[in-house]
């Protein structure tokens, strides 16, 4: 029964998303649309309960009212032209069920299997995201071991905490400049009734398996390649490069199999701290534990879609061009797509406009008359956008100095760049490099080479510039390179297994090779060792500190990434100082000052009262960080204790 109140809101925001696309993407087949429905819906939902609920607060009141709106699009059933569209989709989705029951064929099979394969894998990436047993909660990728715990505290501040408008949940008295709406969908859930874990679960099945479903029908679209649509999801779910000799290595180095090798080592073939790897697999470096650029690549992708079909529009005539049409629909939805985007991903949001403007450089369609069509996605996307870069930035005091400068070579250490580049994406640049240079009657359509062609700007860009406080945090921008070229490489490989017996062979052997290193990763995280985040004490303290605080009571911590008030949604006068630097947060004097309060100098009561904590957390990872005084302390009452964890309220002024 705690569940069913989730799930309405899920049904409703989908449903409302799915009838919507009738109203700008008429040619979408049925799994598409569904899959566009989840993103759109669940978008609409999301930024629409932000809305209500810093108006009314985060409860059913808002949520009930965000999904009542979610389902206007409802209204387009009163056409006829949507009903017919509706009805013959479910046909044909019926029609195709029952004859792949009653006479299945190969292809029918095939396609089953492929299906399956990826589902059960969405699944398990799911399942081992966040996940609880008798002991305490637990994650499957080792990669997310520190940005868990991240958007655990922030969808945990809108939830249980009432931080609207949002304030930093990691810097306590600070604007909150974070693209924070994927959380915010995740607090949803979780305010409705389901547990941060189950919630966490279900926004990653729910938009992981819907953007494979997009890049699928993506791909389709603008390769008009059924064979290459099928190898996309994979390419990007297994991303890699030259890793997966590392474990050849290992089982030769060990003298043993090398199944034996892959589970008696932790290693990872995608990225290490200190190794050549840097370009990590999407699912196990971005997808999983960047929350935001879940739910931001479908919408991404999407946008890019509607661009493809935009470009793809016959020239309208004069007296066609004000009049209402499918084009123009597609483009103010496209607009209000990356508009909504600086709220969700902002590295997206940049991306997406930025490939939008080249793409209508490229294909002239400021020409013509097309400049309308581009002009309402351009105003549509600022009218938007503007108020929400506004928003997020009032109040913050992150630095945006920080976030540019020159720096050739993302990321590569003194390494030589080609074996930099060969080594973390194998056959990749190979194979992109060949689908541009490959001439003669099979050469690539060069309507699909110019579309592709601004991600390469993106390449480029990213390892000139610095565009983080971190370096290699300019992933988020070359993973659209990544994205961006998927269709090329697959396509050149869906035209080698269509050749002779030789290239058919060389198409399954670099496939293999393609994917690899990222499938060994995915294998860790999802059947391999599970990490503890929090332990049973911790989970129980957490629940008594939103027992014995009210929400939005600032607490100090030390500066870590796995205190249990992250999962209280209290703000913290100090988060983990790497969140913090990366965020381009100045964060060193309040550092010194938080290690003198624990410490008990002289000065500690006048800083404790200067960083507004009325609660101090004394636990293992205080005592392991922050050297506290006891005697100090000990003025302090113990207002809550679980094991280690203790719980000290500070008096008020």
């Amino acid at each position: 029964e705690a569940v069913m109140p989730a799930l309405a809101l899920l049904v409703a925001s989908i449903a409302g998303g799915t009838i919507a696309t009738y109203g700008f993407d008429r040619r979408s087949p049925g799994y598409a649309r569904l899959a566009t429905g989840c993103v759109v819906g669940l978008t609409t939902f999301a930024f629409l309960g932000f809305v209500l609920a810093s108006i009314l607060g985060m409860g059913p009141a808002a949520l009930g009212a965000a999904a009542t709106l979610t389902l206007l699009p409802a209204s387009l059933l009163r056409e006829r032209e949507v009903r017919v569209a509706i009805r013959s989709d479910i046909r044909q989705a019926r029609l195709r069920l029952v004859s792949g029951i009653q006479s299945p064929s190969r292809a029918t099979l095939w396609t089953l299997i492929y299906g399956a394969t990826l589902g059960i894998g969405v699944w398990l990436i799911a399942d081992r995201t966040f996940f609880e047993t008798a002991d305490g909660l637990y994650i499957g990728n080792v990669n997310n071991l520190g940005d868990l715990p991240y958007h655990a505290q922030i969808s945990a501040s809108f939830a249980y905490g009432q931080n609207f408008p949002p304030q930093n949940p990691f810097f306590a008295g600070s604007g909150f400049s974070y693209h924070y709406l994927a959380d915010f969908l995740a607090a949803s859930f979780v305010t409705s009734g389901l547990s941060l874990v189950q919630s966490m679960f279900l926004v990653t099945l729910v938009l992981l398996g819907s953007l494979l479903v997009l890049i699928h029908r993506w791909v389709r679209d603008i390769t008009r390649n059924a064979v290459a649509a099928r190898l996309s999801p994979l390419l990007v779910v297994c991303s890699g490069g030259l890793g997966w000799m590392m474990l050849i290595d290992q089982a030769r180095v060990g003298e043993r199999g090398v199944i034996a090798a892959f589970a008696g080592s932790d290693a990872r073939y995608t990225i290490g701290s200190d190794s050549l790897f840097r370009f990590g697999n999407a699912i196990t470096t971005l997808l999983i534990p960047q929350r935001g650029l879940l739910l931001a690549a479908g919408l991404a992708v999407i946008v890019l879609g509607l661009l493809w079909h935009q470009i793809s529009e016959p020239v309208a005539s004069r007296e066609q061009r004000w009049r209402a049409s499918p084009g123009l629909a597609r483009m103010l939805v496209a607009g209000v797509l990356t508009g909504v985007l600086p709220i969700v991903h902002a590295y997206t949001f940049a991306v997406v406009l930025g490939t939008a403007f080249l793409l209508g450089l490229f294909f002239t369609q400021w020409r013509e008359g097309r400049w309308r069509a581009w002009g309402i996605y351009v105003v549509a996307t600022l009218a938007i956008a503007l108020p929400i870069l506004a928003w997020t930035a009032h109040g913050s005091q992150t630095s945006l100095s920080g976030f540019f400068g020159i720096q050739v070579g993302w990321d590569r250490g003194s390494s030589d760049p080609i074996w930099f580049w060969f080594a973390n994406t194998g056959a990749f640049i190979p194979l992109l490099i060949s689908g541009f240079a490959w001439r003669g009657r099979h050469r690539l359509p060069r309507k699909l080479l110019l579309y592709t062609m601004p991600f390469l700007v993106w390449f480029v860009a990213a390892n000139i510039f610095r565009l983080a406080p971190w370096i290699w945090d300019n992933i988020k921008i070359l993973w659209y390179w990544w994205l961006g070229s998927v269709p090329i490489v697959a396509l050149v490989l869906a035209r080698a297994w269509a050749g002779r017996p030789a290239y058919k062979v060389g198409a399954v052997a670099l496939t293999v090779v393609l994917l690899a290193a990222g499938a060994l990763d995915l294998a860790r995280a999802t059947i391999g060792p599970a990490y503890r985040e929090f332990d049973r004490d911790a989970i129980s303290f957490a629940e008594m500190i939103k027992t014995k605080t009210p929400p939005g009571a600032v607490i100090l911590t030390a500066p870590v990434f796995d205190t249990p008030v992250y999962l209280t949604g209290r703000p913290v006068v100090m988060g983990y100082a790497g969140w913090l630097w990366s965020n381009g947060l100045p964060y060193t004097d309040r550092d010194r000052d938080l290690r003198a309060i624990y410490a008990g100098g002289q000065d500690a009561e006048t800083l404790l009262q200067q960083t507004g904590a009325t609660y101090i957390v004394l636990g293992p990872q205080e005592r392991r960080e922050v050297a506290p005084n006891g005697a100090f302390l000990a003025q302090f009452p113990v207002i809550a204790s679980v094991g280690e964890y203790q719980l000290l309220e500070v008096a008020k002024p």
